[in-house]
């Protein structure tokens, strides 16, 4: 009965070996890299003319996700890499 609850508290102390999102790191909009932003910018302009940035996360080492509201408030964002490629739009 001991191993048992060993054996679960194991399991739940590792989360079953998933890592999630652990490389997530919010940043704030001001360190998102100059050429990043413009793209962002750029991109998030055709796609939802009134989107205003708000919230920045870092997405692993280079990627970004830049994070706005329209101004009905529908929330949008943009994924795009540290040089400003565009890798999604949401």
């Amino acid at each position: 009965m001991q191993r048992l609850l060993c054996v679960v508290m194991l399991v739940a102390l590792t989360g079953c070996g998933h890592k999630g999102k652990q490389s997530d790191k919010p940043i704030t909009i001001e360190q998102v890299p100059e050429a990043a932003m413009k793209a962002a910018q750029a991109a998030a302009k055709k796609a939802f003319p009134d989107l205003k940035f708000e919230t920045a996360t870092l997405r692993g080492e280079n990627v970004y996700e830049i994070t706005g509201k329209t101004k009905n408030g529908k929330v949008h964002d943009v994924e795009v890499t540290a040089t400003g490629e565009i890798l999604e739009v949401e």
